[in-house]
């Protein structure tokens, strides 16, 4: 559990308030190509990522008009979920975000700059393992979303190489939109 005071970190929870561009909710300028689809917003990408044998599943991911709707498709399907997913899914958001960047990198790379040293925090009143729930004038949670993307503003200042989605590609084992080739 980790506490942020709420005045001091960009916190993200609306993808049309500051910060937003963090939200996997956020549409983008440039879609993601990944695999034979292209995803209107990280949301897609991650759902369709837990999906590694059922490629009907990921197209009607892909297809989805709303990051909500991806979602409620990915969270909705158990049966084809890929039994690897639990211990992958940090690794997948990793490369999610990273694809995400690469795709629309004038703008992420803008937020993050825009951030300077400060803490990015999923602001959640649902989820204090992704993000942080509100509690005072504080957040508290795990954060994995905003420590991501910390992570990769960091990486991307020292010019490492695991700041690109290739990096992580080898390192994930279910989803196979990492290294599929493009239809």
């Amino acid at each position: 559990m980790r506490v942020y005071n709420r005045d001091e970190v960009c916190g993200f929870r609306f993808v049309r308030a500051p910060w937003g561009a963090f939200s996997n909710f956020a549409p983008l300028l440039a879609p993601i190509a990944a695999g034979p689809w292209s995803f209107a917003t990280s949301e897609h990408l991650y759902q369709a990522a837990k999906f590694a044998a059922a490629p009907e599943v990921q197209r009607r991911i892909a297809g989805a008009p709303t990051a909500r709707a991806a979602a409620a498709i990915g969270r909705g399907e158990t049966a084809d979920l890929d039994p690897r997913w639990n211990a992958q899914r940090v690794n997948v958001m990793r490369w999610v975000l990273r694809m995400k960047r690469e795709a629309n990198a004038a703008d992420i790379d803008a937020a993050l700059a825009a951030t300077g040293e400060r803490a990015i925090v999923e602001v959640s009143t649902r989820d204090a393992w992704w993000g942080a729930k509100p509690a005072g004038d504080r957040y508290r949670g795990a954060n994995v979303l905003g420590r991501l993307w910390m992570e990769l503003r960091q990486q991307l200042r020292d010019g490492d190489p695991a700041a690109r989605a290739a990096a992580w590609t080898g390192r994930i084992g279910v989803g196979r939109l990492a290294d599929a080739p493009r239809a």
